[in-house]
């Protein structure tokens, strides 16, 4: 899941897979230093996003519900409201194709036991994969 976001966000950060796909077809490449810093310019961000998605899929499994409105999200994690619009608005930028995560979630509670420990919650966007198509 980190992965799509960080990669999402790098070619967010850069205008986009169009543009990064006229660049490299006009001889542009980007140095290992310069791929690093973009990457961890948008790692943040990614891992934000990454977390939203995870904490709506454990969100949707413990209410056991197939799709999730952001206040319900909201008042299952008890979060500000503005800061959970704020995320939202990182996942549509990352993930434009979806208005929420449900989708995304779907595939990653099929993936995790509904007894996970409170530690190991935090090392899901981490380890788990979804689907998508990246290139768009």
């Amino acid at each position: 899941m980190l992965g799509h976001c960080i990669l999402r966000a790098m070619a967010a950060a850069e205008g986009g897979i169009a543009e990064i796909k006229a660049r490299v077809a006009a001889g542009e490449r980007y140095s290992k230093f310069g791929a690093l810093r973009l990457s961890m310019k948008v790692s943040p961000k990614a891992m934000r996003v990454a977390t939203f998605i995870v904490c709506w899929a454990i969100a949707m499994k413990m209410d056991g519900v197939e799709e999730y409105s952001i206040t319900e999200y909201q008042r299952f994690w008890k979060e500000n409201e503005r800061q959970t619009y704020r995320v939202q608005n990182e996942f549509r930028e990352l993930w434009p194709e979806f208005k929420t995560p449900d989708e995304l979630a779907r595939q990653i509670v099929k993936q995790v036991d509904g007894r996970i420990a409170k530690k190991d919650a935090a090392k899901l966007p981490l380890t788990l994969r979804v689907a998508a198509d990246v290139s768009a």
